[in-house]
C-alpha cells in the first residue's frame, strides 16, 4: 500500500510539471509548420489545422476572424471559414441556421460574439434541443393548436 502511495504521489508531481500536459491559453497564433510543403497533403493539412484552431478559439471566446487559407486551398468538405458567423468574422448564417456561440460567458444581446453556423431546426418527432439553454424551440402555430406533440420548430436565442 505504501508503494502505491509513493507512486501516486510521484505520477501527481509528473503530471504537474510535465509542460505537455499543462493548459495552455488559447491565442490566435495556428501552428502550421510540421505539414508539407506543398501539394494536396500540404492544403488538407493547414486548412484542417485552420478549422481546428478556428474551432478552439470560438469555444474559447477568442475572436481571431475567419481562418485564412493559403492560396489554392478551398478547405475540407464543409470548411470553417463558411460556417464562422458573428465577431469579426463578419459572416452571416442561411435562413435555416443560427449563429451559435459556444463561449456562454459572452452575451450577444451586448457583445458582438463570433460563432458557427448550426441548425435551428427543434422539435420534431425526435424532440431535438437546441443547442443550450441560451435558446428556446418555438414551435409552429398551425402544429401546436391542432393538438399534435411532435411539432417542429425554430431555436430563438432568450
Amino acid at each position: 500500500m505504501k508503494a502505491f502511495t509513493v507512486l501516486a504521489a510521484l505520477l501527481s508531481v509528473a503530471a504537474a510539471t510535465n509542460p505537455l500536459l499543462a493548459s495552455r491559453a488559447v491565442t490566435c497564433a495556428c501552428d502550421v509548420s510540421k505539414c508539407p510543403t506543398s501539394g494536396d497533403a500540404h492544403c488538407q493539412c493547414v486548412t484542417g489545422l485552420l478549422d481546428a484552431c478556428y474551432v478552439a478559439q470560438t469555444h474559447a471566446g477568442v475572436d481571431c476572424g475567419k481562418p485564412v487559407y493559403p492560396d489554392g486551398c478551398t478547405g475540407g468538405e464543409t470548411p470553417i471559414q463558411n460556417q464562422a458567423c458573428g465577431g469579426s468574422t463578419g459572416g452571416t448564417c442561411a435562413s435555416d441556421e443560427i449563429c451559435y456561440f459556444p463561449d456562454k460567458s459572452c452575451d450577444p444581446h451586448t457583445t458582438d460574439c463570433t460563432g458557427l453556423c448550426a441548425s435551428n431546426y427543434c422539435g420534431g418527432e425526435w424532440d431535438e434541443e437546441c443547442p443550450d439553454s441560451r435558446w428556446s424551440c418555438v414551435y409552429q402555430d398551425a402544429c401546436l393548436q391542432s393538438g399534435a406533440d411532435d411539432c417542429d420548430g425554430q431555436c430563438v436565442l432568450n
